[in-house]
């Protein structure tokens, strides 16, 4: 069974450089393990500009095709002028359904919505694009 979802790549900055903002999109599946979506560009069905955050930089709407027992990671960052970072990152099914999503904030990750059974993708992401983290709060810890 296949869904598609629909995902947002961007890259910008304010007009001044204060402010900048990043989403991602990968693809998680037991086979490959976690792949950034532009190394998949047969799971893309649609493609269409999409309007930034910022003034300067771009921004492409997908709209991505799923298979059974995949994930589709989406996480948006953005950097201000103090050099914070605050984002989220979410998991959708391959249903197209949020099944996760943790907020990311000085260097703290925190559950904000789903079951926690589902803390390891975030993990696991984490730890693939080498995101700074000093405390977690995903509701898998052991007390």
């Amino acid at each position: 069974m296949q869904s598609v979802i629909e995902a947002v790549e961007e890259k910008s900055r304010s007009r001044t450089g204060k402010h900048v903002a990043r989403r991602l999109v990968y693809i998680y599946s037991r086979d490959k393990g976690l792949i950034p979506l532009s190394k998949e560009p047969d799971r893309i069905t649609r493609r269409e500009d999409a309007e930034p955050t910022y003034k300067e930089g771009e921004a492409e709407k997908y709209l991505v095709k799923l298979e059974h027992g995949e994930f589709l990671i989406q996480a948006r960052f953005v950097k201000n002028f103090l050099g914070k970072v605050v984002g989220e990152i979410s998991v959708y099914n391959y249903k197209g359904e949020l099944v996760y999503r943790a907020k990311y904030r000085d260097g703290e990750l925190r559950r904000s919505i789903g079951n926690p059974v589902y803390a390891w993708i975030i993990r696991l992401f984490v730890e693939k694009l080498r995101i700074p983290v000093k405390k977690t709060r995903l509701g898998d810890e052991k007390h």
